[in-house]
């Protein structure tokens, strides 16, 4: 009976530890600008504004990747999880839900760089607009930890991509107007 409960549990477990990890790290992003007075050089600097974004995209992208890939055989050791032969489509997973919780999570960390209370204020921001991903992240992982077909948590995978594509995409066309305002 528990070990059923704590298979169910399992995924959103690890999603959480992933999204809390995810969420500090979006609040150093642009820290290290705000104190060294380098906000206003990314501001007037002849670069593009969106590659600002896509390079801080990157940056916490390969941070939140990096410390999944840590994590995430710890997770096989404590809860003796059987990855098997689909440790190729957690990896996809793992891909798609990082970058659609990077893409957002580097725009609202420019949003609320410059505000007083911009610890509080980047979650409360960001959670609502993250909540499909980390649904469709644990659904995903749900179904692939558990042995299911493909096609009952392929939808969720779909949702990743879509979710990837769209708030990628408008994230970039409105970091531009957050760093300028």
């Amino acid at each position: 009976m528990y070990q059923d409960a704590a298979r169910q549990l399992i995924s959103s477990i690890i999603w959480l530890a992933f999204a809390f990890t995810g969420i500090i790290g979006f609040g150093k992003s642009f820290s290290s600008e705000l104190q060294n007075d380098c906000l206003e050089a990314l501001q007037i600097s002849p670069i593009p504004k969106g590659a600002v974004y896509l390079g801080k995209v990157l940056a916490n992208f390969l941070f939140i990747l990096s410390v999944e890939i840590l994590l995430f055989p710890l997770f096989i050791l404590f809860f003796n999880l059987d990855v098997g032969g689909e440790l190729g489509l957690l990896l996809l997973v793992f891909f798609l839900a990082t970058l659609g919780l990077s893409s957002v999570g580097t725009l609202f960390s420019a949003l609320t760089v410059q505000i007083r209370a911009r610890e509080v204020m980047l979650p409360v921001l960001l959670l609502p607009l993250a909540v499909p991903v980390m649904i469709a992240a644990v659904e995903a992982t749900r179904g692939i930890l558990n042995g299911d077909p493909y096609a009952f948590y392929s939808q969720w995978i779909q949702l990743l991509v879509v979710f990837d594509i769209i708030f990628t995409v408008v994230s970039f066309w409105l970091f531009e107007l957050i760093l300028d305002s």
